[in-house]
């Protein structure tokens, strides 16, 4: 049985999600919603995570933004967002193997 997550928004609006990206928002209570899905394991709960567009950006865009890396004439040419990866060479010719 797959289980999903539920949460509350209003007395008559809910939210569902996997744990990681939101599936959908309805427009009846969580009683209702569990009434009309009884073959899912829903648990409730009052967290969910961002929706996707928030939380990454577009693989293009990416690219797009690493290509322009210290150009003077894009927004951002200093880069002070931290990297995930500190330790990580920042170009191929500086990794070792």
């Amino acid at each position: 049985m797959k289980q999903l997550f539920i949460v509350p928004v209003s007395e008559n609006e809910c939210v569902t999600h996997d744990g990681y990206i939101q599936i959908g928002v309805f427009d009846h209570s969580v009683e209702k919603h569990l009434k009309l899905n009884p073959t899912i394991n829903w648990q409730e709960t009052y967290w969910m995570p961002d929706i996707w567009a928030n939380r990454y950006k577009r693989v293009s865009f990416q690219q797009t933004e690493k290509k322009n890396e210290g150009s003077p004439r894009t927004d951002n040419a200093t880069d002070s967002r931290p990297r995930d990866f500190p330790e990580q060479a920042t170009n191929r010719l500086e990794r070792t193997l």
